[in-house]
């Protein structure tokens, strides 16, 4: 039933993706605001307004980041320079009068005092300028006095400068001499009758804090295994750093190694994002959410406190709805903090780090001579925009940055080169020693300074500014993308050396291979010297369990950028989709600690193995792990199949292009000549912006290994002449014959011409640029350029039926751990497994290909994922359907059904996404 529930769901989707409003998209996020609540007088004759509960925000923004140090959401009237439309509401005045208003509101850069702001009250406009005390801190100002009549009265926030004024609340009060008390909390309660009596709520199994990546991905491995599960989210969306609200893409190993592409909950999401156009990955986990019995899933609550039941073992956590304040009490037995700031870690009294460790401390070359608190800056995000976002506004538009922006360093200092200016960059981050933990807001703050230091730097400081003359500040958005703060503290501490050695630990869980980027300390003003501290490449490393529970707290797990690492290390595993798998163990992991009633610790010990088959099963990739679980009932079995591929063949039908690079430096591109052991005609694709035709030389070189670009001898060179004008094919003439398993193709620097990128690679090849006779050349070998070579390369593959139970479902090195069918016999084909005896099963897990050689799903669609198929069994007198699918785009699959007596078990492919072959990884069967 459970499978149907799901299979539903996915199908209602390609519906729901077309919609108007998708639950937890950005029209969901617009709206987010909490109900309008009926400001009543109070008793004793005050009237406290929550500026969240305006009836019309006009532009200004609820923002609800800082309700943990500031006490309650505000209205930020976040804006590019100019005043932003008023925010209003009307109110019911009990009695005519002359009412004192007070508002609750800060300077947030006391110098400069940018975020002014008047209010009115009746259609009278307050003589005093809120937001220019001599204080950086949260205070009540008094607005004057106003002569109010009886009934119904308009209150209006009216921005004066479009730079990220805040309020809080207003007070209007017939008490002339009143003050509003410093502790603003307890006069909120004492005004609006608001209660700070917990709300009784349900115990949970496992408790999960915070729903980035990690957060998700935790909370639904648990769920899965069958636990009560709550999911406690502070933001109105799920998805973290990667949600609607921020919009960071999940990076993980597959930017660095081919084929590495992390599987498991985050392809799931990953698939589903791209199947339905998603823009970012709310909308994929909340989906996935709601498909889980076992899971409940609890957005705009803060998470405050811990509540213990000793010094060592967490009982339940103390949670603040952040747009009604409410408080709420959830009990638990294990818990897992994904908050990214360790925050649940930290109210328990788990051992934590917070900054960087000495070099000496764990033996780290990279990391710096003395501890320091020092952390790696966030961004700000938002709207689907990085630091800003810039318009053309048809004219030229002159700007001169507020006298309070960031000064930047000049343009012969500054050490980055952009990529563009309509939006930001990713190293427009504030130095390490300003405080993201503890003083968010302020950070925040830094960061929306150096933004507009930024443009002011594009507009009249770049030296390409002629580009943006025509372009204007629309949009500067208010969240912080943050990347490090707390980290917790467990029974190991993953360190820069692991990396860089890829260290297989015995409790391995999950992999990184993203480098170790670590970025500067001064941040954007680190100038000549960059925005790294470090990034040097690492091979493929794994993550071992000791490294995400607690060494103090019991029952505490973690996942996310606050699992136990060092600051170094950090800078590897801190991208999202490695973070995904770390919570799915995680998660894994809890549900595991209830079945075996144990702690994670115990389980680590005890249970390591099934831990580690236990996330294989569903599709977590463990690197030099295979399956080995024996309730697998394929695994005995014996695969045959109706046709198997013998050789895989690339020529221009196989080319489709992407982006294009210029030859602003020289560029190749490596790829194994395979079978092919002469070339007659390279055909490269290219463009030209030049007015004229130009003539480019192109070098055809060997080599021994994949990424060894040292070769200076050329096997051949060959002219030819390009037109102007868009993307061509251009033939070059090399005739040669490579005896070196690998070729490679360089076209020197050339200025307006270009070179396309492929959408995919093929595996084994890659691209480089920026090499000659005096300098390496920098390879990205999950890119390549378009090419095609006459003959056509041909590929012997190793696509047999046995395959599909060696217990590998990727491909790995020269071994492809996959079944394709002939692509040349046409669809359907099948593969069968032949049981020793006839066994009882319930439930077949599959795997098909949805190409993790590419860093994220290539279209909508992905081609080689099988599409249509049918599951059947044989009991020895006839088959029997257990499932029929159409339209499948998902690359792991679980069928459940009545328990079936089998001799044999057959999939049979009927229809692909594109592709010719069939294409299967793994096939498992289970008497469940």
């Amino acid at each position: 039933m459970k499978n149907m529930i799901v299979a539903l769901i996915y199908c209602a989707l390609a519906l729901v993706a077309k919609a108007d409003v998708v639950p937890g998209s950005l029209e969901d996020l617009a709206r987010f605001r909490k109900p309008v609540r009926e400001i009543k007088m109070a008793a004793d004759g005050f009237l406290w307004v929550e500026a969240e509960d305006f009836a019309d925000y006009g532009e200004w923004r609820l923002d609800t980041q800082f309700v943990a140090f500031m006490g309650s959401p505000y209205l930020l009237a976040g804006g590019v320079g100019k005043p932003i439309k008023d925010a209003t509401t009307e109110i019911q005045i009990p009695k005519a009068g002359t009412y004192r208003v007070w508002v609750r509101s800060k300077n947030w850069i006391k110098e400069f005092a940018p975020g002014k702001f008047t209010i009115s009250v009746g259609g009278v406009r307050s003589k005093h300028i809120i937001g220019a005390a001599n204080t950086s801190d949260w205070i009540w100002e008094s607005a004057g006095e106003f002569h109010l009549p009886k009934g119904a009265t308009k209150l209006a926030l009216h921005d004066r400068a479009g730079y990220f004024a805040r309020c809080d609340a207003l007070i209007l009060t017939t008490d002339l001499k009143y003050a509003p008390p410093n502790d603003t909390a307890r006069e909120r309660r004492r005004l609006t009758g608001v209660s700070d009596k917990l709300k009784a709520t349900d115990n949970y199994d496992v408790i999960v804090v915070g729903a980035g990546t990690a957060g998700c991905s935790a909370a639904l491995a648990a769920a899965r295994l069958g636990a009560k599960t709550v999911l406690v989210q502070d933001r109105p969306v799920l998805g973290g750093n990667a949600s609607t609200e921020l919009g960071v893409p999940p990076q993980g190993a597959s930017v660095s190694h081919p084929n590495a592409r992390e599987s498991g909950i985050i392809e799931e999401a990953q698939l589903i994002r791209a199947r339905h156009e998603f823009r970012k990955w709310s909308e994929a986990f909340q989906i996935l959410a709601r498909a889980e019995t076992n899971l409940t899933v609890l957005l705009n609550q803060r998470v405050v406190a811990a509540e213990m039941k000793d010094s060592r073992t967490i009982g339940g956590v103390r949670a603040v709805d952040t747009l009604t304040l409410e408080p709420s009490l959830y009990r638990g037995q294990l818990f897992i903090d994904c908050t990214g700031d360790g925050w649940l870690g930290y109210y328990a009294g788990a051992t934590y780090r917070l900054g960087r460790e000495s070099r000496d401390e764990f033996g780290e070359d990279l990391a710096p001579p003395q501890s320091d608190p020092i952390t790696m800056s966030g961004c700000i995000m938002g709207n689907f925009t990085l630091s800003y976002r810039a318009e053309d506004a048809g004219q030229p538009v002159a700007y001169t940055p507020p006298a309070w922006a960031a000064k930047l360093p000049p343009p012969e200092e500054f050490g980055r080169r952009m990529k563009g200016f309509v939006s930001g960059q990713w190293w427009l981050e504030h130095p390490g020693e300003i405080d993201d933990l503890n003083d968010p807001e302020r950070a925040r703050d830094e960061l929306i300074r150096i933004t507009f230091g930024y443009w002011g730097y594009i507009k009249n400081g770049w030296e390409d500014r002629q580009r943006a003359r025509n372009y204007a500040l629309a949009y500067v958005p208010h969240m912080n993308a943050k990347r490090e703060t707390r980290r917790l503290v467990g029974d190991y501490m993953l360190k820069q050396q692991d990396a860089q050695t890829g260290v297989m630990f015995p409790d391995r869980i999950s992999y990184g291979g993203w480098g170790l980027d670590v970025h500067h300390a001064r941040g954007i003003y680190s100038g000549k010297e960059g925005p790294f501290h470090c990034n040097p490449r690492v091979p493929i490393y794994s993550i071992p369990f000791r490294s995400l529970y607690s060494t103090n707290i019991v029952n505490l797990l973690f996942a996310g950028r606050n699992m136990s690492v060092t600051h170094i290390a950090l800078g590897t595993v801190r991208v999202e989709a490695t973070l995904a798998t770390v919570g799915q163990a995680a998660g894994t992991a809890a549900g595991l600690c209830l079945q075996r009633r144990c702690f994670p610790r115990e389980l680590g010990q005890r249970h390591i193995g099934e831990l580690q088959q236990t996330l294989l099963k569903h599709d977590q990739y463990i690197p030099e792990l295979k399956n080995e679980d024996p309730a697998d009932l394929a695994r005995s079995a014996a695969a045959t199949a109706s046709s198997t591929r013998t050789h895989t063949e690339f020529a221009r039908e196989n080319v489709r292009a992407a982006e294009s690079h210029e030859l602003n430096t020289p560029r190749a591109v490596m790829f194994p000549r395979a079978d092919t052991e002469r070339f007659r005609v390279v055909h490269l694709l290219l463009s030209s912006s030049r007015k004229d035709p130009v003539e480019l030389t192109l070098r055809l070189r060997g080599a021994s290994a994949f990424g060894d670009f040292s070769a200076t001898n050329d096997l051949a060179t060959a002219t030819a002449k390009l037109s102007p004008g868009g993307r061509k094919y251009v033939a070059f003439r090399v005739d040669c014959a490579v005896a070196q398993p690998y070729v490679w193709l360089m076209l020197p620097k050339t200025p307006g011409v270009s070179w396309y990128l492929m959408e995919r690679r093929f595996p084994g090849s890659g691209r480089a640029y920026g090499g000659d006779a005096t300098r390496s050349w920098t390879i990205v070998n999950n890119q390549q350029y378009a090419f095609y070579t006459d003959p056509g390369l041909r590929f012997p593959t190793d696509h047999r039926p046995e395959n599909v139970i060696d217990g590998v479902a990727r491909i790995v090195g020269a071994n492809s751990h996959l079944w394709a069918s002939e692509p040349r016999a046409s669809l359907p084909q099948w593969i069968e497994l032949a049981f020793p005896a006839p066994v009882e099963l319930n439930t077949v897990h599959l795997t098909f290909d949805t190409e993790l050689n590419a860093r994220a799903p290539v279209g909508p669609l992905v081609e080689q994922c099988v599409r249509d198929y049918r599951l059947a069994c044989f009991d020895g007198k006839r088959w029997k359907d257990l499932a029929v699918v159409k339209s499948n785009f998902l690359r792991h699959r679980i069928h459940r059904f009545p328990v079936v007596t089998a001799s044999r078990l057959r999939l049979t492919v009927e229809g692909t996404n594109g592709d010719k072959s069939a294409r299967v990884f793994e096939i498992r069967a289970y008497r469940e």
